[in-house]
């Protein structure tokens, strides 16, 4: 009788990346079994699905001295660091640890999806073996669409076209002897090339499973971190926003060199709009388990310090749900990349660090943009406006010089010229990242706290879901005031509702200070997923790199008495396009198989 081998994850890596307490993924590290067995009844072919949750990478937690900051968000010292690589186009530095690695040193990167993809299909291709209830096989179909769906949008996202793999192949590698540049027919009569020949299987794949997932699962807490449908459709809004984006449309031809025109596919946005408008309906229509957090409670979703709280909120869609906590966490995490200065902190004499650049997106709190005039000025109740009249969301971002993450003298921040925090670990700006920081926590106050804390970076909120409906319906419709689907808001409704949670002033259909409405949703991207991953897609997207090319990456110096504020550049920018783009694939992969070329300038 045929049997079905399967290995979740090596136990060095489980170390890593921690355990949950959560039961679903209390299966088994190596099972053989028959394959009725397995697929035949739902109790088994769940156990079976599970193992999918642990190849979704996480940004930080399953990571060394790198974060998701890709887009030049930080600057860091040290060139095993994302904050250095990234200002230099050190792209094949991304490929060995984090989130985008491809290979499994430091813990798994979102490239072991292809494992996970395969796994996806082999349940795909059994699933007539179960016997079940309506019910239980719609929960097993739509796990398994949607985790296929998932990895392909993430490598997709990243590396550019690919083939959408919806077979189980002969071996692992076999989806590198398929046409990166595939074609399409779309189940609405539309034929695809390339990028978004991929992006519309994703969407589709996604649609499908939103229909088979429940909204919310039976016994929550037991079950959180599962897909659900509400994320499927969330993920199917991202995957067309970005498969309509000019950058995507290009390479969305018949092979690498057969660009097209670099412009925004409106009928895509038109359907992403849809897709978006209906899970903000379905997330109002199911407001105990959904909603926007509200101001007071914005950090619930990135971090906890009470010792037994997940960090996964209302708002959270999809991440990877894990419990590792404490000095633990923040060793190989925080104090490895963000936190300094080791004997009062817990960092680790490596920061990577906002650079000036990145503290000038945040507008205003009258909504002006940042003028680099106001660099040391004083208002009239003599508070710095660069640090004090600001969006409500930098402070909760970003630490600056004199602010307290503790609550002795000895924990206040001291990043001027010559400060010893600044002095401590090669800090190169005058600023911490205070988003994945909690207050108190560290190990001059709190050891409790310091002990007790667990973070999270969300893959998916439902804050996004807002932004993309706003981009969708501007690109498709050329007007924020227009609405598509049911959720019964306008594009400048939407993005006025994440700016209201935070106090930030209303914006305008016209994009307010901006000038431009495209050009203030990107900047409010950047602003309410500061450190989240998302700036690296959206300046690639809508092909800003190029214009960033020789950028000088700049720092603040500054006395300790709050005089002769200096703006001091540190490096300038490297991007080169189309090289910087993409990420290179692994080099055995494009040689071995003439049908999957290398991305352009990484040959």
């Amino acid at each position: 009788m045929k049997k079905i081998f399967y290995t979740l994850l090596l136990s060095a890596q489980m170390v890593v990346i921690g355990t949950s307490c959560t039961d679903y993924l209390s299966v088994p590290v190596e099972a053989a079994k028959d394959t009725e067995e397995i697929f035949g009844d739902y109790y088994n072919f769940q156990g079976f699905v599970d193992q999918l949750y642990m190849y979704v990478a996480d940004p930080i937690v399953n990571t060394v001295c790198m974060d998701n900051c890709y887009g030049g968000e930080t600057i860091g010292t040290t060139n095993w660091s994302t904050g250095y690589n990234s200002v230099r186009g050190l792209y094949n530095q991304y490929l060995t640890r984090g989130y985008l690695s491809t290979v499994d040193d430091y813990g798994p990167g979102i490239w072991v999806g292809w494992k996970a993809i395969r796994i996806a299909n082999l349940g795909l291709e059994n699933f007539d073996l179960m016997k079940g209830t309506e019910e239980e096989k719609n929960k097993i179909k739509g796990q398994l669409l949607f985790m296929r769906a998932f990895f392909h949008q993430e490598i997709l996202a990243a590396w550019g076209s690919i083939p959408y793999v919806d077979k189980v192949l002969t071996d692992d590698s076999e989806q590198f002897k398929l046409p990166r540049f595939g074609e399409y027919t779309a189940k609405d009569g539309n034929t695809y090339y390339g990028y978004q020949a991929c992006a519309v299987r994703v969407a589709e794949d996604m649609q499908e499973a939103s229909e088979l997932l429940p909204i919310v699962w039976d016994n929550d807490v037991a079950n959180r971190g599962r897909c659900t449908a509400l994320a499927a459709l969330a993920y199917k809004a991202r995957a067309l926003v970005f498969a309509a984006s000019p950058l995507m449309s290009e390479y969305s031809g018949t092979s690498l060199s057969d660009l097209k025109p670099a412009e925004v596919n409106t009928g895509l946005m038109k359907q992403a709009a849809e897709a978006a408008s209906a899970a903000i309906k379905m997330a109002k229509d199911n407001g105990d388990a959904y909603g926007l957090l509200p101001w007071s409670n914005y950090s619930d979703m990135f971090y906890t310090v009470d010792g037994s709280t997940v960090p996964w909120s209302k708002e959270t869609l999809w991440g990877r749900y894990n419990t590792l906590k404490g000095n633990t966490l923040i060793l190989n995490t925080l104090g490895r990349i963000h936190l300094p200065d080791n004997s009062v902190f817990g960092g680790n004499a490596i920061n990577c660090t906002p650079t000036q650049n990145y503290v000038d997106l945040f507008e205003m709190d009258n909504g002006e943009l940042y003028d680099k005039s106001l660099d040391g000025k004083f208002d009239e109740n003599g508070k710095l406006y660069m640090w004090e009249r600001r969006d409500p969301r930098f402070k909760k971002a970003i630490y600056v010089d004199r602010d307290n993450p503790g609550d002795t003298e000895k924990t206040i921040l001291q990043l001027y010229i010559g400060g010893k925090t600044r002095n401590a670990d090669n800090c190169q700006t005058p600023y911490f990242i205070h988003k994945y920081w909690p207050w108190n926590c560290n190990k001059t106050d709190n050891g409790t706290e310091y002990n007790n804390m667990r973070m999270m970076v969300p893959l998916m909120r439902l804050a996004e879901v807002y932004l993309l409906y706003a981009e969708a319906v501007y690109q498709a419709l050329g007007d924020a005031n227009q609405k598509i689907g049911d959720c019964g808001m306008s594009a400048l409704d939407a993005v006025n509702e994440i700016r209201s949670r935070a106090g930030q002033v209303d914006t305008d259909a016209h994009g307010g200070a901006h000038g431009d409405f495209m050009k203030m949703i990107l900047n409010e991207r950047a602003v309410e997923f500061c450190f989240e991953g998302q700036y690296w897609y959206d300046i690639r997207r809508y092909k800003l790199g190029e214009h960033l090319r020789g950028e000088a990456i700049q720092t603040m110096d500054f006395t300790k008495d709050w005089t002769n504020f200096t703006r001091r550049t540190l490096v300038n920018r490297t991007f080169e396009a189309p090289k910087h783009y993409w990420l290179p694939f692994p080099t055995n992969l494009t040689k071995m198989y003439p049908e999957f070329p290398q991305n352009t300038g990484w040959e």
